[in-house]
């Protein structure tokens, strides 16, 4: 009989460590007696719209592949959705995922080769760092510090750390877990300063809505892309997640420069996503305060 003896895998990919936040939400789950507090994911169920849009779907029969990118409904709906809060973004900027943890994989494997240097802002959701391990980089991590009882980011340290050879600066921003948010001065001067190192900004905003600061522009946090170019070397990452309650449905998008679209429709397997937008769906019927 024969037996797999180590190492039978990429060695990366044996060195990585378990999530601890994953290893005790699976010995929690199911228990009543436990309350959790693992996850960015709300105690409320999916609006009741949303799931009869997709019980609808089913009816239908509707469980066909869809094209790479998404629905072309549901696309535009996002396109229409982000340019009310962040100015115009056309349709040929998106791309539909299965889910935010699936779109920032997806920027890793179209943006990272093995032995690129990636740049990350940590304490962060350990996905976002383990990708770029996965495919073969090395990583820095420039750590938040507190500072008066507040997180803050050590702009100098940051810039220091991210160079010409510096091929993608990793940041969530809403944080998970901390909370720490970029102000749009922030993200202009890193923006620039990764201009000038021909840096890509892989920009994790999913939280956004989840923002509660006075000086909010229109009801979200500050983005990248209220400060970057149509052009610019800004991939953005979103999910239906968190603020849509829709955590269990696997279902996000990518926002980015109009010339990699084509490059990403080829790495991404066809996924059927509901397509609620021509049902009454509305983005800016969701409060966002859940």
């Amino acid at each position: 009989m024969n037996t797999i003896q180590p190492p039978f895998m990429r060695q990366t990919v044996m060195d990585l460590e378990e999530s601890r936040i994953r290893e005790v939400a699976n010995a929690g789950m199911g228990r009543p007696d436990v309350l959790a507090f693992w996850f960015g994911e709300s105690d409320e169920v999916t609006p009741a719209v949303v799931r009869q849009a997709a019980i609808d779907s089913l009816q239908k029969g509707e469980t066909f592949y869809a094209h790479n990118l998404g629905l072309p409904e549901l696309r535009q709906a996002v396109s229409d959705y982000m340019s009310a809060l962040h100015g115009p973004i056309g349709v040929d900027r998106l791309a539909i995922t299965s889910g935010g943890v699936n779109a920032l994989m997806l920027a890793a494997q179209a943006l990272v080769d093995a032995g690129d240097e990636a740049v990350a802002v940590t304490p962060v959701w350990p996905n976002l760092t383990a990708q770029a391990l996965v495919m073969g980089a090395h990583l820095k991590r420039v750590s938040l510090r507190p500072v008066d009882g507040q997180w803050q980011l050590d702009m100098a340290a940051l810039k220091a750390a991210i160079t010409p050879a510096t091929r993608l600066l990793i940041v969530n921003s809403p944080n998970n877990p901390t909370g720490w948010t970029l102000s749009r001065a922030e993200q202009a001067e890193i923006l620039a300063h990764c201009r000038q190192t021909g840096t890509w900004v892989l920009a994790d905003e999913v939280y956004e809505r989840l923002y509660y600061e006075t000086d909010t522009f229109n009801g979200c946090a500050p983005s990248f892309l209220d400060v970057a170019e149509p052009d610019d070397r800004l991939v953005v990452v979103h999910s239906f997640s968190k603020s849509f309650l829709m955590t269990g449905w696997r279902l996000g998008w990518l926002v980015m420069p109009a010339a990699m679209t084509p490059h990403i429709r080829l790495l991404k397997y066809p996924i059927r996503e509901r397509n609620f937008a021509p049902h009454g769906f509305d983005f800016f019927d969701f409060p966002f305060a859940f």
